[in-house]
């Protein structure tokens, strides 16, 4: 059996295991009564000891070890759940854990209205079924999270990890109505998305847009700058997708501009410039321009290269090598038909074969 099976059914096993336990700890059954058990009295008297004043249980305690346990189980594990959704092998656990998790919401409904885990909650259910493709149930799911965004007070919803949380709304929704051909209500989330990462990313841009060497990012702005980048190539593809490559074009260009004045990128903002030139490198190809289709293609390569060797995270080091695997071929073709007196670009000496037959023009996968 090959190790990622292995891996999988792990993973599988975790999932239904992790499924079970939500369902335990959302669970409103009272304890069995003891009260009636009836035990045999001493026929000795014993001298009645004063009575102790009963110590109060520490529920705040119990309370935040619950609220611990269920952030793992339903957040963090239904996280997982989510992005592994896509997986044969663990479809349907992934499902199992779904249905579960709805179970769970709908018997908290009551308590959890116009909060922020009646958001999350509703969230992550939207993210799991549009990982599962189930385009229409995922919509409604992310109209109720809209809802529930949209009953939090006022300063709750104008606080910047809320205003992204509708943001990530927005941004699912279109990408399920794109699938689904509905490109005008589509087009319409992803501008609404950009304009929210936008007015997110503005207080915190560095001056002239550019971050100094010397500069530490902070974690705010680092993801405030992916966000902008990955809204700028969201709205980038679907006007694409609509038969607007003159638009897709701007909005890639300034996504792909956004990234060059930044100059010095977090390795999550690299990954999103990795996708806006593999975007437009698509873009370029529908529309013919070879020579674009390649310099676009190159560049990423380029970068692919780059944050394989930088990063110190193996997941975004994995997405960037499978990046450069499948894109190698396709410039490699290109550069044949284009430059073939110059040396073609290698795979790099530590990297796997790359595929000798190119498919069709690359794209990379959604969960990048």
């Amino acid at each position: 059996m090959r190790k990622s099976q292995v891996a999988a059914r792990g993973v599988a096993v975790v999932l239904a295991g992790a499924a079970a336990l939500v369902g335990l700890c959302s669970c409103d059954e009272k304890p069995a009564d003891v009260s009636e058990t009836k035990t045999v009295e001493p026929t000795v008297k014993a001298e009645t000891p004063a009575a102790e004043t009963p110590t109060a249980p520490d529920t705040a305690a119990a309370d935040e070890a619950t609220a611990a346990l269920l952030e793992v189980l339903i957040y963090d594990l239904g996280r997982r759940a989510a992005d592994n959704a896509g997986h044969p092998e663990l479809n349907g656990g992934v499902r199992n854990m779904l249905e579960v998790l709805l179970k769970y919401r709908d018997a908290k409904k009551d308590s959890m209205a116009g909060t922020i885990e009646a958001l999350r909650l509703n969230m992550l259910l939207a993210d799991t079924t549009r990982n599962l493709t189930a385009w229409q149930r995922a919509c409604g799911f992310y109209d109720e999270a809209r809802a529930a965004y949209d009953a939090l007070p006022q300063e709750v919803r104008e606080l910047p990890e809320n205003k992204s949380r509708l943001s990530s709304i927005c941004n699912g929704k279109a990408f399920c109505l794109m699938r689904s051909g509905d490109m005008e209500q589509a087009l319409e989330l992803y501008g609404e998305a950009l304009v929210i990462d936008n007015d997110l990313y503005t207080p915190l841009a560095p001056e002239g847009g550019t971050i100094p060497q010397e500069a530490t990012v902070s974690p705010e702005l680092s993801k405030a700058a992916e966000a902008l980048l990955s809204s700028y190539r969201c709205l980038g593809e679907c006007q694409l997708a609509a038969d607007d490559p003159e638009e897709g074009r701007v909005t890639l260009k300034r996504g792909i501009d956004m990234a060059v004045t930044l100059n010095r990128l977090t390795p999550g903002m690299h990954m999103q410039y990795i996708r806006l030139l593999v975007s437009m490198g698509n873009l370029e190809s529908i529309c013919g321009n070879e020579q674009e289709v390649y310099r676009n293609w190159l560049k990423a390569l380029e970068m692919c290269q780059l944050l394989v060797k930088s990063t110190p995270d193996p997941v975004l080091r994995n997405r960037a090598s499978a990046a450069f695997q499948g894109l190698l071929p396709h410039v490699k073709a290109l550069h044949e038909r284009l430059n073939p007196t110059e040396p073609a670009p290698e795979q790099p000496a530590a990297e796997q074969p790359a595929p000798e037959q190119p498919a069709a023009a690359p794209q990379l996968p959604v969960g990048l």
